[in-house]
């Protein structure tokens, strides 16, 4: 095994609110924002500042779509941007990453929607001309995602979502303040905690033993242990540490040597998140119990049991009155952090959600080889409280017998 960890990402950590005196020193040339439109005070505090008659562009935080990034390639050319400096949540980081990569290369962008149809994961080949490219300064004002070092982002097609991938689309300067993080609402703080503690769990438990297993127990205690205190307190230092975390998840060495498609529920939570409008962390707290129990029933398509246990046992470490079995434990979390999942499910949704699952992420894909539609279609009833008669595909049951099962 090669353990060649290059990060590629200037990793900038301010005081409370300082983050717009810092960023003069690390734009290049004519620089544009692209700004959550919610995000009023802080746009106004960046345009006060070095970035002073900047050219802003506001958007909703939404999915990204193909007119997204149309809108945000047309700021870039127009403007004649040699740096975007991006502040949002997720979904305007990955606008920003996208548009970037996109109008220094426009191949890219023919080659992403011929590709789209094939699967969920789209890798890009590689730009051009990597100068070409704008330079990104990207302001996370939500935790989780860690989309402002990641090398992937989200893009909604007419097709479905699509996780796009290259190693161009880490931003080039990551900066967190603390300042940025205030408005975000305290459930939501919880929910990007359980995304990066399942990044690192999930992936850990789809893979086999590595040398970073350590890496990966250590930074799983430190996130749980951190959600433990914002129970009792919130505070701006808490939420710097909880996207400093996040952001380490991509960063660190916890997921070094791993299989890069072991986090399973990724795949099935995304496709029910785009199918049923809600938000992926909604979608993941319906599914990550289901396929944690099929794990410990030992269907070893979804993981490893044994590295499941060993893992939950680092988290009741720090947490020592949860259940004993992940499945129920990591409910348990989940609640306590007042995480929910959808109060109902349609059996349409549930249909649709497999079938999506299957094209996108299975089969003779990487993703969730050895995983049946019927196995997706269990942990899928399970979520939805086990009441559900599914017809499966194209009318056929998940059997593949053409007649309904009684799930």
């Amino acid at each position: 095994m090669i353990a060649d960890h290059a990060l590629r990402t200037r990793c900038v950590i301010v005081d409370d609110g300082t983050a717009p005196k810092y960023l003069g020193n690390l734009t290049r040339g004519r620089t544009g924002v692209v700004v959550d439109g919610a995000l009023k005070e802080h746009r106004d505090n960046l345009l006060d500042s070095d970035l002073k008659g900047a050219p802003v562009l506001e958007l909703t935080a939404a999915p990204v779509t193909v007119e997204t990034l149309r809108k945000v390639g047309s700021f870039i050319r127009e403007n004649g941007l040699q740096t975007v400096a991006g502040l949002g949540g997720g979904s305007v980081l990955d606008a920003v990453k996208l548009a970037a990569l996109f109008t220094a290369d426009p191949s890219l962008a023919v080659f992403a929607e011929r590709h789209a149809k094939r699967s969920g994961l789209l890798v890009l080949p590689p730009i051009t001309d990597p100068k070409e490219r704008p330079k990104t300064i990207l302001m996370p004002s939500t935790v989780g995602t860690g989309a402002e070092v990641s090398a992937v982002a989200c893009l909604d097609t007419a097709v479905g979502r699509r996780l796009i991938a290259s190693r161009n689309l880490a931003g080039d300067v990551a900066v967190l303040d603390a300042g940025h993080l205030a408005t975000l609402p305290r459930h939501l703080v919880f929910e990007g905690l359980l995304e990066a503690f399942l990044r690192v769990a999930g992936t850990m438990v789809g893979s086999r033993h590595s040398i970073f297993d350590d890496d990966g127990y250590s930074l799983i205690q430190r996130i749980v242990r951190l959600g433990q205190r914002l129970t009792l307190h919130d505070a701006p230092e808490l939420r710097l540490t909880a996207a400093r975390l996040s952001m380490e998840t991509h960063t660190g060495w916890s997921l070094m040597g791993r299989n890069p498609y072991g986090a399973k529920h990724w795949y099935l939570a995304n496709e029910l998140a785009y199918v049923s409008g809600v938000r992926k962390m909604t979608a993941t707290a319906c599914v990550i119990g289901p396929i944690w129990e099929e794990i410990e029933n030992g269907t070893a398509a979804w993981g490893d049991s044994q590295r499941l246990q060993q893992l939950w046992s680092v988290v009741t470490q720090e947490v020592p009155d949860l259940d004993p079995s992940p499945a129920l434990g990591v409910n348990q979390l989940m609640w306590r952090w007042g995480i929910a999942g959808l109060e109902t499910i349609s059996e349409e949704t549930l249909v649709r959600t497999m079938d999506a699952t299957l094209r996108n992420w299975g089969a003779a894909l990487p993703m969730l080889r050895g995983i049946s539609a019927a196995q997706i279609q269990h942990v899928l009833t399970a979520a939805a409280g086990g009441n559900h008669v599914l017809s499966g595909l194209n009318g056929r049951s998940a059997n593949g017998k053409g007649e309904e099962v009684n799930t």
